[in-house]
């Protein structure tokens, strides 16, 4: 595959520069997992040139993936191959990932994450104990007989063991068991739903409970964790330093409400994956990895800036602050002392944001915003999209409503490629230097003292879309960013998973053929 480079009219009446850069790519894995069964261990990758992506097992070649494609398990169009634990004796599989750019003099980016093969069932704990808040930790522990403490219920499971909890609402104390090879998972009991399992973390005394639990590797799973506070400026969970979190099919939210001030993690250093999982009802996310998330009624600032930042697949619906002091961004980037790196959100739509959407620079690159949607809410609020200082930075395939987006100093940005992207407004007083690549993008309408539309193909007009007045964001037959757009490469499925028409794609995060239907129904405030 040639290098694919998107020019503005300044570069096309320059000579042809190549440009060196970096693969943009994170693992769509979480680690630690003992697999007894074949397993699809995935890759999130992006570059401006198309990527490859070489698999290694135990340092033995596992194979070399040259387009996404869907993973069955994760839902993600991403770069994966199936590993067969039966191949390998029980014990360590240590994965490793190499993301290599189309091109030369391209930079290549090293992955890797941990696993265990375990098809002979011989790696840690196999014990399965029971809880219940009427339970008694002098009982063995049973379902007839369960326990009444996390503490004592760990310590029976062992590492890697099973907590099954019994319906009812739980507190939370400390139950450290330092570090563990594998995860040790509390569910609901076998039958029940989350909203049957309520876990207070942190409560209005702290002496009852609170998120400061201390163990490692607990795979929170089918339950329904909360925060009850009467302080503010508070969170859900405090993660140590070194401890490893795995929230997994659950619901986290504030029992006051988002204007509570809670946030959900207060992250000292520890490694945390949200999966499959709802968050509502606080002020701040901010979650490292997320995949099938879906978040609403969220105060502030969903995503902030930070090294190896993966989102897929998430969904958010009103962000707002009310008569708080908040300035909320969907994204924030505000890095003046220290260097964030490689970013990715990738299938992720933001409705009824009164929010900014992305914000920030400074000392920033290799950042991927691949499929994504903004819808600003109310379309009068004052508040922009607006990015500046950053270095490699691909924004395609993305339809932002009501909100313009400004390149803010775009002479102080390098390497900026803004392909296939349907918008209110594009703008930028000085975007045609070199190194600062539009191409295919519809904007609305110009601005007052922008009357040239950004880059090459582009198309203006107001767009039509199937239901504005239903948030149906997807480009009608008549609107001109309907089937003219061109993809960029290794993009090969819309917001939804839903394959785009190569040959005449339409522009924006939503592929023709999309039925719709994107936008949960929640009850907002």
């Amino acid at each position: 595959m040639s290098p694919r480079i998107v020019f503005t009219l300044a570069a096309l009446l320059a000579p042809i520069v190549t440009h060196a850069t970096k693969a943009i790519a994170n693992w769509d894995v979480v680690p630690y997992q003992r697999v007894s069964e074949p397993f699809n261990a995935g890759v999130v990758a992006f570059h401006e040139t198309g990527v490859d992506v070489h698999f290694r097992i135990n340092g033995e070649t596992a194979g070399v993936v040259k387009e996404p494609t869907l993973n069955a398990r994760t839902k993600v169009w991403e770069y994966w191959i199936t590993i067969d634990p039966a191949k390998y004796p029980d014990g360590p599989l240590k994965l490793e990932a190499v993301a290599v750019p189309e091109g030369e003099g391209n930079e290549k980016r090293m992955l890797d994450t941990m696993l265990y093969a375990n098809s002979g069932k011989t790696l840690g704990s196999k014990e399965i104990v029971w809880m219940s808040p009427n339970g008694d930790d002098a009982a063995d522990g049973s379902e007839g007989a369960p326990f009444a403490t996390f503490k004592q219920a760990a310590e029976a499971a062992g590492d890697g063991g099973t907590i099954y909890l019994q319906k009812g609402d739980y507190k939370l104390l400390s139950f450290g068991k330092g570090d563990q090879d594998y995860w040790t998972t509390i569910s609901a009991a076998p039958g029940l739903d989350r909203s049957d399992v309520t876990i207070q973390a942190y409560g209005k005394d702290n002496k009852v409970s609170h998120g400061r639990y201390g163990a490692d590797k607990i795979r929170w799973h089918n339950v329904s964790l909360y925060c009850d506070r009467e302080s503010k400026w508070g969170s859900v969970f405090y993660i140590n330093k070194g401890q490893c979190v795995w929230f997994d099919d659950v619901e986290v939210y504030d029992k006051n409400g988002r204007f509570g001030d809670t946030q959900f993690i207060n992250n000292q250093g520890g490694r945390i994956w949200l999966t499959d999982s709802v968050v509502r009802d606080i002020a701040n996310v901010q979650i490292n990895f997320q995949r099938n998330a879906y978040y609403h009624d969220i105060l502030a600032d969903i995503f902030r800036g930070s090294n190896n930042l993966t989102a897929i697949n998430v969904n958010i619906v009103h962000m707002d602050k009310g008569d708080t002091a908040a300035h909320p961004d969907f994204i924030q980037f505000y890095n003046p002392k220290r260097d964030v790196e490689n970013v990715i959100l990738y299938n992720v739509s933001a409705y009824d944001m009164f929010a900014q959407g992305f914000f920030g620079g400074g000392r920033v690159q290799d950042v991927a915003f691949v499929n994504v949607l903004l819808e600003k809410d109310p379309p009068e609020a004052s508040f922009l999209s607006q990015i500046g200082d950053m270095s490699h930075i691909l924004i395609w395939n993305v339809t932002i409503v009501d909100q313009s987006f400004n390149f803010r100093g775009a002479e102080t940005m390098d390497l900026v490629y803004v392909q296939n992207g349907a918008y209110t407004t594009l703008s930028s007083a000085k975007y045609d230097h070199p190194g600062f690549f539009v191409d295919h993008c519809h904007a609305s309408k110009t601005v007052y003292n922008q009357p040239d539309l950004m880059g090459t193909n582009a198309t203006t007009g107001d767009m039509v879309f199937v239901n504005y007045d239903a948030d149906d964001y997807r480009q009608a037959p008549e609107s001109p960013a309907y089937a003219s757009g061109q993809l960029p490469p290794g993009v090969p499925a819309d917001i939804d998973g839903v394959p785009y028409d190569p040959a005449a794609p339409n522009r924006g995060a939503f592929a023709k053929a999309n039925p719709g239907g994107r936008r949960p129904s929640v009850p907002l405030d």
